[in-house]
């Protein structure tokens, strides 16, 4: 039975996602079966883009002040109103590192898998309709918690 490792991403930050999508690579190169359960703020990595339909106001509201999409999320730390993220963009371009974009597809290919919760998606007004490609399912927690039960390593990021 293959080694299995789970993380939740609740982060709307494009500093722990990038820490989410090396993590996830890394434990999939190891032979590591890997999902990662996104709820809350970490669902706009997500998105395909903003969606005011088939809102109600207050979701509406919360739709206007997060992110478009996962290229759009701001550094946790020193974002600078934008300034800070565009900065760590173009240092990794110098570095030779891959964008998240890059990763994102590495991690499909590695066959890391990506899950939405339910709950927060309810909370949020988004459905699959609102997802990008590759994401497996929106999900509950007892599905993630399954996961994480028979998981040698458990994140929160």
């Amino acid at each position: 039975m293959k080694e299995k490792m789970t993380i939740i991403f609740f982060s709307g930050n494009m500093d722990k996602a990038m820490a989410m999508l090396i993590l996830s690579t890394t434990a999939a190169s190891m032979g590591m079966d890997v999902s990662v359960f996104f709820t809350f703020w970490g669902l706009n990595f997500l998105k395909k883009t903003k969606d005011y339909s088939k809102k109600n106001i207050l979701q509406k509201m919360m739709e206007f002040m997060t992110p478009k999409n996962r290229n759009s999320l701001p550094l946790s730390d020193l974002n600078m109103l934008g300034a800070g993220s565009t900065m760590m963009k173009i240092l990794m371009e110098k570095k030779k590192m891959p964008s998240i974009d890059e990763l994102f597809t590495l991690a499909k290919e590695m066959k890391v898998k990506f899950y939405a919760c339910s709950t927060s998606c309810g909370i949020m007004g988004l459905d699959s309709n609102n997802m990008i490609d590759g994401v497996e399912g929106i999900v509950g927690a007892t599905t993630f918690l399954a996961d994480a039960k028979e998981a040698k390593i458990n994140l929160f990021i």
